[in-house]
């Protein structure tokens, strides 16, 4: 797909989508990639996309084989998803709709993600599959860690070096008109969009907007009305994802998502925290939210925040470099005050006194 026709099919302005400024860095280096990755600055609203990423790193196989092919069929999202799932190994996701003309999504309840979507089957409505995982968590086929992530394959599993955090993360599919309203995560990490199948355009903002308060909780779709058009004049970065893509943002700056063409997408996201300062600061700030919010700038519940923390300094404790800059990830993990009262609430302070953290070099 060109400019021209996502800018036709999306209403989103073409002089917005060719802007060289606002463009997403296109890559062909896996090692550049990595790189911007593992220790490059997120937290500005900068984002990078390996073109062809799905093949350069070797990521063809790693969805399950089912939803591979029903992602090449001509179905509707629901149709695809019905025929896919395994009726003795539920899957589990969101289930969001649009009622014609509206920009806010409706969300629908079931038990399974399978009785969700039967449920949903006598409307034709654009709707969107987000969160797709399996209901139970198991181990993984590499790793061997505890996960209930669909593919069998991630970039984690790619990489030659280890993250303060790095989740391996869900599935999300839906066909034209549909994607993410313009939200920012509940935690304010990394991602890594693979994105299998479609095309898909994606707006970053940059740190300080205010476009939450005009748009927050809002599907970018056509027709435009003045209130979007003027949000897209300011974002930071916009890009369109085409088949095979891998892209890299943070997930702590506002951003959202609108799936274009005749075909299914399907992207799975990781998410992660680099060994960058700024992005941990960006992360620490975000915990620092109220978890009473709309879902679209809500905070993540205090058990998954001190799991989180968790998990970043069992890694910072045990995987330091001998650098400056991972000396000061370290120091801003250990005195920024919240986070410290986190961290002894949880037991877990005493491993990032100063002198205790272990040398072994990441690469």
């Amino acid at each position: 797909m060109q400019l021209e026709q996502a800018a036709g099919e999306s209403g989103w302005p073409l002089e917005i989508l060719e802007d060289p400024a606002r463009q997403g860095k296109r890559l062909d280096s896996v090692a550049e990639f990595m790189d911007f990755l593992r220790c490059g600055k997120h937290s500005d609203g900068e984002m990078y996309i390996l073109t062809e990423g799905i093949s350069k790193l070797k990521l063809e196989t790693s969805l399950p084989e089912t939803l591979h092919q029903a992602c090449l069929t001509k179905q509707s999202t629901v149709e695809a998803l019905l025929n896919t799932l395994d009726r003795g190994d539920p899957w589990a996701g969101e289930l969001f709709w649009w009622p014609p003309g509206e920009t806010k999504r409706e969300e629908v309840c079931g038990v399974d993600l399978c009785n969700k979507l039967l449920r949903y089957r006598p409307f034709a409505e654009t709707c969107y599959v987000a969160e797709m995982r399996r209901s139970k968590r198991a181990l993984h086929g590499q790793s061997l860690e505890m996960t209930d992530t669909l593919t069998l394959t991630d970039v984690k599993d790619l990489a030659s070096f280890r993250l303060p955090f790095w989740d391996r993360g869900h599935g999300f599919l839906g066909s034209a008109g549909a994607g993410i309203c313009l939200h920012v995560d509940q935690a304010w990490w990394s991602n890594v969009a693979k994105n299998f199948f479609g095309n898909k355009l994606v707006a970053l903002w940059g740190p300080g907007t205010r476009v939450l308060d005009t748009c927050g909780g809002e599907l970018f779709r056509k027709p435009l009305c003045e209130r979007h058009l003027a949000a897209l004049a300011e974002c930071r970065r916009v890009a369109l994802l085409r088949p095979g893509d891998v892209a890299c943002f943070t997930g702590g700056l506002p951003h959202t998502t609108l799936v274009l063409g005749s075909a299914l997408n399907l992207t799975f996201y990781e998410s992660f925290l680099n060994w960058n300062c700024d992005n941990l600061d960006l992360l620490l700030s975000g915990l620092q939210r109220r978890v009473d919010q709309a879902w679209w700038q809500n905070n993540m519940e205090p058990k998954f925040v001190e799991t989180v923390l968790g998990d970043i300094v069992r890694v910072a404790g045990d995987f330091i470099e001998d650098s400056e800059d991972h000396e000061k990830f370290v120091s801003l993990l250990r005195t920024r005050p919240l986070t410290a009262a986190r961290l002894v609430q949880a037991g877990i302070q005493e491993r990032l006194r100063p002198g205790t953290a272990k040398r072994r070099c990441l690469r």
